[in-house]
């Protein structure tokens, strides 16, 4: 509503949903979310470990929904789940290759179809690596960048540990204590003079640990 009030239709400054984990999260309506976010200042990531997953919290409309409104699919190495990746294998699309046989009039040139990426290849991607559908665009296998290592990063970590640490402020009473206030550390003599009660069964029963009791 925020962002249909504004001039542009759209979220200013735009919003992030970084939803990592997101089937271990409190149910939201996320295919209602993806399906009406496009163009309107909000960005979705979502993380989750496979179709099933997906499947198991929205159904199979909504696992439908929250796949064909995400314009950029990244897979990891190590998924294991079969429909994701005979999803992911038609996804990637085919390649025709020209191939030379013997047929009824000789070496005749053949033209075969082979999938880009199978889904083995798929599950064995190799460390540091994924594989990035963007909307219609071609299939890429991108080298994944640790956040560490990059040098903005590192230097807004080096100026920001060479700031001095915020001091640190006591919390101030809002009303003064009376002066016959007892403090929270001491025990007055009332109290610390009463006997402890054992804790013992009901009358008529005993527990093994009463005293007296055979």
């Amino acid at each position: 509503m925020i962002g249909q009030a504004s001039d542009h239709g759209r979220l200013d400054p735009p919003l992030l949903m970084a939803l990592d984990e997101a089937t271990q999260i409190c149910r939201v309506p996320l295919d209602k979310w993806l399906a009406h976010s496009g163009g309107k200042g909000i960005q979705i990531a979502t993380v989750v470990h496979g179709e099933a997953q997906l499947a198991a919290t929205w159904g199979h409309h909504g696992r439908r929904v929250i796949l064909d409104t995400s314009g950029c699919k990244v897979v990891l190495p190590g998924v294991d789940d079969p429909d994701t990746l005979e999803h992911l294998s038609r996804v990637c699309g085919e390649h025709a290759f020209r191939e030379r046989g013997r047929g009824e009039r000789g070496r005749d040139a053949i033209w075969t179809r082979y999938p880009v990426m199978t889904p083995s290849m798929i599950n064995q991607l190799p460390t540091g690596f994924a594989l990035v559908k963007w909307g219609n665009s071609a299939l890429t296998i991108a080298k994944i960048a640790a956040a560490r290592k990059d040098r903005m990063i590192r230097a807004d970590q080096v100026r920001y540990r060479r700031l001095p640490a915020a001091p640190i402020e006591l919390p101030v009473p809002i009303c003064e204590l009376p002066q016959d206030a007892i403090p929270a550390d001491v025990v007055p003599d009332d109290l610390a003079a009463l006997p402890d009660v054992p804790v013992s069964a009901p009358s008529g029963q005993a527990y093994p640990w009463d005293e007296g009791q055979a």
